[in-house]
C-alpha cells in the first residue's frame, strides 16, 4: 500500500469503552502506518469514554482525527458525518466491537483494486448475517485469518448486501449513489439499502476471501428488536422484489461455500444448548404469566432438537488452525456458564490470545448465554465426557486446571504426553465448598493439589490457605476490565442501597443481610433497595419493597447498577476474593463488605470500605447507616476505592500470567 492515506477509517463510537479500546488498539497495532486516517466520531459518549478518546487522539495526532457530536445523533448520521470529514479514495466503516488482524486493511484494499466495479468489500468474521464464518473449534480469530491467507480464495465473492460491521466502500461509488439514508434512524438495514443502490447501478458488493476479523456482535446496540422490525419494513417497501431475486441467485451460486468447506469438521447430535435456551425462554414466559409464549417457546425448542448438532474436533483439526511456533495454553473448565470464576478464565484466555498465545478452552458443557455475556476470541472445544476429552485434547504446552474436578484430567493429560506441563488456576479455597461435616469430600479436594506441580492464586489469603496445606503457589492478582467497570455519568439521583442476594448459594449471608436491609428501610424509608443475583427473589420472604434486577448477565448493565448505588453491600460468610465488591468500588459505590477471606486483598476498613464481621445484621445496618448519613466519609472511601482498583487491571493480569507460563517452560 502506498505511503499516502488511501483510506478514511471511520469509527463511530457511543460508549462501550471496553470494546472501543480493543478495537482502536488493534487498528493501531495491525494497520500499516500512513495507510489510513482514523476518523473517530464520538456520538456524545459519557465523560469517561470521551476522556479516553481525547487521550488516544492526542497520542496519535497525525493518525487520528476526533470529532465529538454535541448530542447523540445515532449510528447512521455519525457514519455519514465521518465520510464527509474525509476525502480518501476508499472509506472503511468499522464498528467499535471489532478487533482486526495483521494486514487486514491492505488485503481489503487489494481486493477492491482488482475490479473498478467493486464498490463494497467485507472481511469474513465470526458474527455477521449471511457472510459469517464461525470460529473453528479450538481456533482463535488470528488463526482463522492466517489459515485464510494460506488457503482461502484470492478472488472476491459476490454477495447480495454487505454488512456494516467492517465495510470498505469506494468513495467514487458513494458520490454516485449517495451515502446511508438517514431515514433509517439509529441503524439497521441502512447498509443493505446502500448495497441495493450499488448493485442496481452495476457495482459489486463482495467478501474478500483472505481476510478474517473478530466481531462481538450485539455489542454496541441495546434496543435491537423493535428498531430492526421498523427498518426492515422500510427496506422491504423499497427493495423486496429486487432483493429476493438477487438473494435466490446468491443461494444457488453459494459463493462462500468453498471457503466454509475449508473449516468443516465432523458433526454429531448435541441437544443440550437447545435444551438450555428453551428452558430459559420457557422460564421467562412463565415468570411473565404468558401462557401463549410459553407454548411457543416449547414448540420452537422441540422443533430445533433434531437439527441440534455440534462439531467434534480432533487434535488434527485443531492443529490446522494453530499458528506455528507459539505458546499453546489450554484451560479446562467443567462447565462454561455465566459465573464470576468462568469470566476470569475467559478474560485471561482473551488477553493471552491478544498477546500472541494459542490459548484455548476445553469444557464438557456450555451455556449458550455465555456468548452474549462476554467476548470470546476462541471457539471452545466441547466434549461429551471425560473419555472423549482425554482422547481429543489438543496438543498443548501447558494444560490448566480450573476446579478440583478438572485436576485429575490435567494430570492424566501430562502423563499421556498431550501437555508438556500443568498448572492449577485456583480462585477459591475449594475444600470449603463442602460443609465441615463432609470431611471425606474436603480431603478429596485437598488431594487434587498434589496432582499438579504449579499453582496460581490471586490473593494472599488463598496463598496462605494453600501454604497451610503444604503447597507453594504463585500469586498473580485478579484482573478486572476497568474499561467496563467505571463510574457512569449522572445515574445517582436518590439514595440507593444495592446488594448481591443469592439465597440459593451457601455461605452468601442472605438472611442476615435481609434483616439488615429491613432495618435500613424502616429507619430510612426514602432509601431505595435494589437486589440482584437470583431469578427467584420474588419467591423469597423479603419484608420490604425492593427493585428486583434478577440475574444480571449484561456486564454493562451491572456497571450501571453499581454506579447508581450510594452503598453496595455483600454480606457473604466466605469469599475467595469478592469480585463484586471490587467491581462496585470501580464504579464509585461506597462498599460495606464482610471481613473474610480474599476481600482483604483490596479492602481496608475505614480506608476504602467498611468491613464488618459476617452473620451480624446489626453491624451490617450500622455500617450502611454511617455511609448514608456521613457524606464526607462516603466520598473519602469512594475516592480511595477508585484509586485502589487501578492495581487490578486485567491487562496486567494477562501479562503476568504469560510471564509465569514462560518461566515454567
Amino acid at each position: 500500500m502506498s505511503s499516502f492515506s488511501l483510506c478514511d477509517l471511520i469509527v463511530p463510537i457511543y460508549n462501550s469503552l471496553s470494546y472501543v479500546r480493543e478495537c482502536l488498539h488493534s487498528i493501531l497495532n495491525h494497520t500499516e502506518a500512513g495507510a489510513c486516517r482514523i476518523i473517530i466520531v464520538d456520538d456524545a459518549s459519557d465523560s469517561h469514554t470521551h476522556r479516553y478518546l481525547r487521550c488516544i487522539a492526542a497520542e496519535y495526532p497525525g493518525q487520528i482525527t476526533l470529532h465529538r457530536n454535541p448530542e447523540n445523533l445515532g449510528f447512521v448520521k455519525s457514519c455519514n458525518l465521518g465520510i464527509a470529514l474525509g476525502n480518501a479514495p476508499f472509506v472503511v466503516l468499522i464498528n467499535s466491537d471489532v478487533v482486526v488482524t495483521p494486514g487486514w486493511l491492505e488485503r481489503l484494499v487489494s481486493c477492491a483494486e482488482r475490479d473498478p466495479r467493486i464498490a463494497a468489500v467485507n472481511p469474513f468474521t465470526n458474527h455477521a448475517s449471511q457472510i459469517n464464518l464461525p470460529l473453528a473449534p479450538g481456533a482463535n480469530f488470528f488463526g482463522m485469518d492466517e489459515y485464510l491467507q494460506r488457503h482461502g480464495p484470492t478472488s472476491a465473492a459476490d454477495v447480495v448486501t454487505s454488512v456494516g460491521f467492517c465495510l470498505l466502500l469506494r468513495r467514487s461509488a458513494l458520490e454516485r449513489v449517495g451515502v446511508f439514508d438517514e431515514i433509517y434512524g439509529h441503524g439497521y438495514c441502512e447498509e443493505s439499502d446502500l448495497c441495493m443502490r450499488l448493485t442496481t447501478h452495476g457495482y459489486r458488493t463482495t467478501v474478500a476471501g483472505d481476510v478474517y476479523v473478530y466481531h462481538k456482535g450485539r455489542g454496541t446496540f441495546t434496543d435491537r428488536g423493535e428498531r430492526y422490525r421498523r427498518n426492515r419494513a422500510l427496506f422491504d417497501s423499497r427493495w423486496l422484489g429486487d432483493y429476493r431475486r438477487q438473494f435466490r441467485v446468491f443461494r444457488r451460486a453459494d459463493p462462500l461455500g468453498p471457503t466454509r468447506a475449508l473449516f468443516a469438521t465432523r458433526q454429531r447430535w448435541n441437544p443440550m444448548p437447545v435444551v438450555w435456551e428453551t428452558a430459559r425462554a420457557m422460564l421467562a414466559a412463565w415468570q411473565r404469566r404468558d401462557g401463549l409464549d410459553l407454548l411457543r417457546s416449547t414448540l420452537r425448542g422441540v422443533l430445533r432438537l433434531p437439527g441440534a448438532r455440534r462439531p467434534l474436533a480432533t487434535p488434527e483439526d485443531v492443529r490446522q488452525f494453530t499458528r506455528p511456533g507459539r505458546l499453546r495454553v489450554t484451560y479446562l473448565l467443567h462447565h462454561l456458564v455465566v459465573a464470576g470464576g468462568v469470566l476470569s478464565v475467559i478474560q485471561l484466555v482473551n488477553e493471552l490470545i491478544l498477546l500472541g498465545v494459542e490459548a484455548r478452552i476445553v469444557v464438557l458443557f456450555e451455556d449458550p448465554a455465555v456468548y452474549d455475556w462476554t467476548p470470546l476470541y476462541t471457539q471452545p472445544l466441547i466434549f461429551r465426557n471425560e473419555r472423549e476429552l482425554l482422547q481429543n485434547f489438543p496438543d498443548s504446552d501447558i494444560a490448566v486446571a480450573t476446579l478440583w474436578n478438572t485436576a485429575p484430567w490435567v494430570a492424566e493429560l501430562v502423563r499421556r504426553g498431550r501437555a508438556r506441563t500443568a498448572a492449577y488456576f485456583l480462585q477459591d479455597y475449594e475444600p470449603w465448598f463442602f460443609p465441615e461435616a463432609k470431611t471425606v469430600a474436603r480431603e478429596r479436594v485437598r488431594a487434587t493439589y498434589a496432582l499438579i506441580p504449579h499453582r496460581i492464586v490471586k490473593s494472599d489469603w488463598l496463598q496462605g490457605m494453600l501454604a497451610s496445606d503444604g503447597y507453594p503457589t504463585q500469586k498473580i492478582l485478579l484482573g478486572m476490565n476497568l474499561a467496563r467497570f467505571y463510574p457512569r455519568d449522572g445515574v445517582r439521583s436518590h439514595p440507593v442501597v444495592l446488594a448481591m442476594a443469592r439465597p440459593q448459594t451457601p455461605r452468601r449471608g442472605f438472611e442476615p443481610m435481609v434483616a439488615a436491609l429491613a432495618h435500613i428501610k424502616a429507619t430510612r424509608p426514602e432509601v431505595e433497595i435494589v437486589l440482584f443475583g437470583d431469578r427467584f427473589l420474588s419467591k423469597q420472604q423479603i419484608p420490604f419493597p425492593f427493585r428486583d434486577e434478577g440475574v444480571v448477565i449484561d456486564q454493562n448493565r451491572l456497571a450501571e447498577l453499581y454506579s447508581e448505588a450510594t452503598v453496595f453491600i455483600d454480606g457473604s460468610d466466605f469469599q475467595g476474593f469478592g469480585r463484586c465488591g471490587l467491581e462496585a468500588m470501580a464504579c464509585g459505590a461506597a462498599c460495606v463488605l464482610t471481613h473474610v477471606g480474599g476481600v482483604d486483598e483490596y479492602a481496608q476498613d475505614g480506608i476504602n470500605a467498611l468491613l464488618v464481621p459476617p452473620q451480624r445484621p446489626d453491624r451490617f445496618a450500622g455500617a450502611m447507616l454511617r455511609l448514608l448519613d456521613d457524606t464526607e466519609l462516603r466520598e473519602r472511601l469512594i475516592e480511595a476505592g477508585l484509586e485502589t482498583v487501578q492495581r487490578f487491571c486485567h491487562k496486567r493480569e494477562g501479562r503476568e500470567t504469560l510471564e509465569y507460563f514462560r518461566s515454567l517452560l
